[in-house]
C-alpha cells in the first residue's frame, strides 16, 4: 500500500511534465521540459505579402508563478495561474533576426526565468502571421546539451524564396560553437558568443540537415547552449500550379535526448467538420549520429546510416509508422503543402518527435488559434493496454484509440481539438505517452511536440533514503541521499548545500558507470541528514575536478541546481468515535497545509478500502475496531507523516421473531418479538407485515388482521440505544380464511334472465350450486338463473386448503314489466332517465322510440343503459314519444307512450 502511495507522490512532485522511467535503463535519470530558466529565438523568416510575421511565447504552469522576460536591454515581468496559458508578445524590434543579420553574433536571445522562489514554468515559441505559422516547444536550460544534429528541409523553389537556417544560443559565457558538415568547418574557427543570450544565425540554400553543431572540446566541452533550426520559407510536395509556402521552426533536442523507438503518426486526414483532408500523408526524416547506423521502418530495414546522414522515404506516408534503430537517432515529421496535401486545410511544417522511451504521464499543453489556425488536433501514442486510462481535461477522450497495424501492444489517436470549448488541456494516462500538438489553417501550420522528458548529461536528484523514489525537491528535517550523474570521472567533488555552507569535499569518490544509449556516464551518491531546516528555495552547488584535466576548461566544472524546499503538512482528520456497520460516516480532512496547497488524499480505511477524495463518505460492514490512515500529497513529494486513529463500529442488535400462519375463519396473526441486543436495549421495533408498515415502542406480543388472503413477507427491523439498527429478518406469513358474498335478493321478469355477480376470496376455489333449478351450471362462479318462479340458491365455496364457506341469494320472478310513461330528463338527479325496471334481465330485448312524426329517437339492444331524453346528445323537444318494446324471447311486442317533461 505505501509504496503505490509514493509513486502517486512522485507523480504530483514531478507535476505536469513528470519524469518517467525509461525502459532497460533502470538508473538513469532524465530532464522534462518544465524548467526555471529557458532561451528562445525569433528567427529569419519570408514575409507574407510584405508583412513579418509576430512573436509569441505562451507560458503556462501547474502551479501560479511569475517571471522575467529579458532580450537585450528589453525587459517585461509575466505571471501565470495554475493550468491556463499567458501570452508574451515579443516585440520584434528587439529579436527578430534579420536576413541581413546573419553570420553575425547579436545579442538577440530571448531570456525567460521564473522569479526565485516560484514553480517552473513550460514555454512554447510561436511565429505567426497572415500565411505564416509555425511553432516550437521551449526547452529549459537544464535540458539543453553541447552536441547537436540540424534538422532541415530541402530548398525547393517557391515564389517567395527562402533558406534553410540554423541558430546557436549561448546560456554561459564565453561559449565557443563549432558548426561542421559533412567533416568539413561552415564557420571557420567556429563562433565564440561572448555573453549568454548572444545568437549566431547561419543560413544556406543547402539542405542543412545533419550538420553537427558542438561546443568546442578545447575551451567550453562543459558549456550547454541552445539549437533551433528550419527553414525561412519553404515547399513540400509535388504539386502544380504555384503551391504555398511556410516557415519551419523547432528548437532541436540534444544528441543524449535521442532514442531508438519512434512512433510516426500522421496528422489527422479528416477536417475539424469529419471531411476528407491532407490524405496523402506526411514525409518523415530520420538522422543518425553514428556511422553504421541500421534504421528499420514496420521492421524492414530501409537504410543503414552514416553520422549527419538521413533517411527519407520517396513518398508521404498516411499511415502509422513504427521506427527503430540499432543506434540512437533523431526523426522529424513533415506536413504538405495545401494544394499537394490532397485535401483540406493545410501547409509546410517540421515537429521533432520525441522517442518512445522518453514519454509523459501528465502535461498541460496550449494548442493556439494564432494567425488563422482554423482546425486544432493532437496526436497521441500510448501503450494499448494503458490507453483506456488517457484523460483530457479529467475525462476519456471524444474518440478512441486505434492499434498500430505494424506493432498492436501500441494505440494511437488523432483528436480533434475544436470540439472543446478551450485552448488548454490537461493530459494524463496511468503510463507513459508521446503527443503533438499542431493546427492547419488556409495556407498555414504548426505543429510542437506537447512535451517530453529528455536524457540529461548532468543532473541531481534527491532520494528518500531505502528507497528508489526520486524527487526534484526536498523536505525540510528529512534525510536524503543526492544523486549526481555527470559525464566523466571526477577527482574530487566538492558539495555546498547553502550560501553560507563551507562545502563538504568527496576526494576520488566512488563513481558507479551507467548507461544511456550508447554513452557511460557515472553517478555519484551523497548522503546528508537533515539537509535542510527552513523552506525556501536552495541552490546546491557542486565543483567537479575531473580525472582528465582537459575534459572541462581548467581541468574543473561548476554545477548549480536549484531545489524548492517545503515543509511537510501536518496531517489530521476527523471522525466519529464510535458508529454502527453500513452506517456511512463522514471523514473531514483536518490538515494544515503550511503553505503548499493539497492536491492528493489516500485515505486507507484498514477494510482493504481506500479513497482519494479529501472528505470521503465510508461504511463499514462488520463491527470491530479500524485503524484509519490518512496521507496527504502537496506536489512537492513532502506528505508529512500519516494521521492515524481508530475507528469503532459497534455490535449491531439482531432482529428476530415468530408468527403462526392464519385459519380458515380468521386471518389474524400474532407476531412475537424475539430479537436481541449486544449492547445497549432495544428502543424501537419498524415492522413490515407485507401490508402495511408500523413502528412500535415495545417487544409485546401483538395481532394484526390482514384484509385479503395471500402469503406476505413480513420483515423486522431494530434499533438500540447505541443508535445501531439492526439487518432486516423476514419471515412469511400465509392467512387464507375465505370470504364469500352471494348478494341478498335478485329480481329478473318472467322468461328473463341473470348472471350472477358474488364476490368471493380464498385459494382455488371449488364452487357448488343447489339447487339447479334454473341454472346453466352449478360448478362455477357466477352462473346464469332463468327459473320461472322464486328459488332460494345456495353456493358452498371450498379452498385448496380444505376451508369451506356458503352464502344464499334469493331469486324473485316477476310476472310482468312496468313501463313508465312519464320521465323528466332536467338534470336535477330526478326521474332524469326512463327506467324501465329489470327490463335487463331480457338480454336481447330492442327498444325503439319515435316523435309524432315516425322519426326514430332513440334505439337499443338490451337496455343497460335507459334513454336519457336525447337524440345524438342533443335534448329533445318536450312532448309525446311512442315506443315498441320487443322482448325477443316469446313474449309479446309492447308498446305505447311516454311524455317528455322538464
Amino acid at each position: 500500500m505505501g509504496s503505490i502511495f509514493y509513486k502517486s507522490l512522485v507523480r504530483f512532485i514531478l507535476g505536469l511534465m513528470i519524469v518517467g522511467s525509461l525502459p532497460g535503463i533502470s538508473t538513469a535519470q532524465s530532464s522534462s521540459n518544465e524548467g526555471d530558466e529557458f532561451y528562445a529565438v525569433f528567427p529569419t523568416h519570408v514575409p507574407s505579402q510584405n508583412r513579418l510575421a509576430d512573436y509569441s511565447l505562451f507560458v503556462t504552469s501547474r502551479e501560479a508563478s511569475s517571471g522575467k522576460i529579458q532580450v537585450g536591454s528589453y525587459t517585461r515581468p509575466f505571471s501565470v495561474q495554475a493550468n491556463t496559458v499567458t501570452e508574451i508578445p515579443i516585440p520584434r524590434y528587439a529579436a527578430y533576426i534579420d536576413e541581413s543579420e546573419a553570420g553575425q553574433v547579436l545579442n538577440r536571445g530571448i531570456h525567460i526565468t521564473v522569479d526565485p522562489g516560484q514553480p517552473k514554468i513550460v514555454v512554447y515559441g510561436h511565429i505567426f502571421a497572415g500565411a505564416r505559422s509555425a511553432a516550437s516547444l521551449i526547452l529549459p536550460v537544464e535540458a539543453m546539451g553541447q552536441q547537436y544534429f540540424s534538422m532541415n528541409y530541402y530548398n525547393f523553389p517557391n515564389r517567395d524564396g527562402g533558406s534553410n537556417y540554423l541558430i546557436v544560443v549561448a546560456t554561459e559565457p564565453d561559449t565557443r560553437i563549432r558548426i561542421r558538415k559533412g567533416g568539413s568547418d561552415l564557420v571557420s574557427g567556429g563562433v565564440l558568443l561572448n555573453k549568454a543570450g548572444d545568437v549566431y544565425e547561419l543560413t544556406s540554400y543547402n539542405d542543412l540537415t545533419g550538420t553537427e553543431v558542438v561546443v568546442d572540446s578545447t575551451t567550453s566541452s562543459c558549456k550547454r547552449f541552445a539549437l533551433f533550426s528550419g527553414h525561412t520559407n519553404v515547399l513540400i510536395g509535388s504539386c502544380a500550379g504555384e503551391p504555398s509556402s511556410d516557415p519551419l521552426y523547432q528548437q532541436n533536442y540534444p544528441v543524449e535526448s535521442w532514442g531508438s523507438t519512434y512512433g510516426f503518426i500522421p496528422f489527422s486526414d479528416k477536417s475539424s467538420g469529419g471531411l476528407n483532408a491532407r490524405i496523402f500523408g506526411d514525409y518523415y526524416r530520420v538522422l543518425a549520429r553514428e556511422n553504421g547506423t541500421e534504421v528499420r521502418v514496420n521492421g524492414n530495414l530501409v537504410g543503414t546510416l552514416n553520422s549527419g546522414n538521413f533517411y527519407e522515404p520517396n513518398q508521404p506516408s498516411n499511415v502509422p509508422l513504427f521506427i527503430t534503430s540499432s543506434k540512437p537517432v533523431a526523426v522529424a515529421q513533415y506536413s504538405l503543402t495545401q494544394s499537394c496535401a490532397g485535401g483540406g486545410l493545410s501547409d509546410p511544417d517540421m515537429v521533432i518527435l520525441n522517442p518512445i522511451e522518453y514519454n509523459i504521464k501528465d502535461i498541460t499543453v496550449y494548442s493556439s488559434r494564432r494567425e488563422n489556425i482554423e482546425e486544432q488536433y493532437l496526436n497521441v501514442l500510448i501503450k494499448t493496454a494503458a490507453a483506456a486510462s488517457f484523460k483530457i481535461n479529467g475525462a476519456p477522450p471524444t474518440a478512441g484509440f486505434t492499434p498500430v497495424a505494424a506493432n498492436p501492444a501500441y494505440s494511437y489517436l488523432k483528436l480533434n481539438l475544436n470540439r472543446y470549448g478551450t485552448n488548454n488541456f490537461n493530459l494524463t494516462a496511468d503510463d507513459g505517452f508521446n503527443a503533438i500538438a499542431y493546427g492547419f489553417g488556409t495556407f498555414e501550420s504548426y505543429a510542437y511536440s506537447a512535451g517530453t522528458n529528455l536524457a540529461s548529461i548532468q543532473s541531481i536528484t534527491a532520494i528518500r533514503p531505502n528507497t528508489e523514489i526520486e524527487l526534484t525537491n526536498a523536505c525540510t528535517r528529512e534525510d536524503f541521499n543526492f544523486k549526481l550523474i555527470l559525464p566523466d570521472e571526477a577527482a574530487e567533488l566538492t558539495w555546498r548545500f547553502d550560501e553560507n555552507d563551507p562545502g563538504v569535499v568527496q576526494t576520488n569518490p566512488r563513481a558507479l558507470p551507467i548507461t544511456r544509449g550508447d554513452r557511460i556516464l557515472y553517478q555519484y551518491l551523497f548522503p546528508k541528514t537533515k539537509v535542510f531546516e527552513t523552506p525556501g528555495k536552495r541552490t546546491i552547488r557542486i565543483a567537479a575536478k575531473y580525472l582528465d584535466a582537459n575534459q572541462c576548461n581548467q581541468g574543473g566544472q561548476e554545477l548549480s541546481f536549484d531545489f524548492d524546499v517545503y515543509d511537510p503538512p501536518v496531517v489530521a482528520f476527523e471522525q466519529p468515535l464510535a458508529t454502527c456497520p453500513n452506517t456511512p460516516i463522514d471523514f473531514i480532512d483536518k490538515t494544515v497545509s503550511n503553505g503548499k496547497p493539497i492536491l492528493g488524499w489516500l485515505w486507507d480505511f484498514g477494510d482493504g478500502e481506500v479513497s482519494t477524495d479529501q472528505n470521503p463518505k465510508h461504511s463499514f460492514k462488520i463491527s470491530g475496531d479500524y485503524q484509519v490512515k490518512l496521507i496527504v500529497d502537496n506536489g512537492t513529494g513532502c506528505s508529512g507523516d500519516p494521521a492515524i486513529r481508530t475507528a469503532h463500529i459497534k455490535d449491531p442488535p439482531k432482529a428476530m421473531f415468530m408468527a403462526a400462519d392464519g385459519t380458515c375463519t380468521s386471518n389474524t396473526v400474532t407476531f412475537s418479538d424475539q430479537s436481541t441486543t449486544p449492547e445497549g436495549a432495544i428502543t424501537s421495533w419498524i415492522w413490515d407485515l407485507g401490508d402495511t408498515i408500523l413502528t412500535r415502542n415495545s417487544g409485546e406480543p401483538f395481532q394484526h388482521t390482514y384484509s385479503q388472503i395471500g402469503t406476505y413477507n413480513a420483515q423486522l427491523s431494530i434499533v438500540n440505544s447505541t443508535g445501531c439498527q439492526s439487518d432486516l429478518y423476514g419471515q412469511q406469513v400465509k392467512v387464507f380464511a375465505p370470504q364469500l358474498k352471494a348478494g341478498g335478493i335478485l329480481y329478473i321478469l318472467k322468461g328473463g334472465q341473470k348472471t350472477f355477480d358474488i364476490t368471493a376470496e380464498g385459494n382455488n376455489l371449488v364452487y357448488r350450486w343447489s339447487p339447479a333449478t334454473g341454472l346453466d351450471r352449478t360448478d362455477i362462479k357466477n352462473p346464469t338463473a332463468s327459473p320461472t318462479e322464486d328459488v332460494t340458491y345456495t353456493v358452498t365455496i371450498t379452498t385448496a386448503e380444505g376451508c369451506t364457506l356458503s352464502d344464499q341469494i334469493v331469486v324473485k320472478v316477476l310476472p310482468d314489466v312496468i313501463i313508465p310513461n312519464t320521465f323528466t330528463p332536467n338534470g336535477d338527479n330526478v326521474n332524469d332517465v326512463w327506467t324501465i325496471n329489470y327490463l335487463d334481465s331480457y338480454p336481447g330485448v330492442t327498444v325503439n322510440i319515435y316523435n309524432r312524426y315516425g322519426m326514430q329517437v332513440f334505439s337499443s339492444t338490451g337496455y343497460s343503459q335507459p334513454w336519457d331524453g336525447k337524440k345524438n346528445s342533443e335534448q329533445v323537444p318536450v312532448g309525446t314519444y311512442y315506443y315498441v318494446i320487443n322482448p325477443r324471447n316469446g313474449k309479446n311486442t309492447l308498446s305505447g307512450w311516454v311524455m317528455v317533461a322538464r
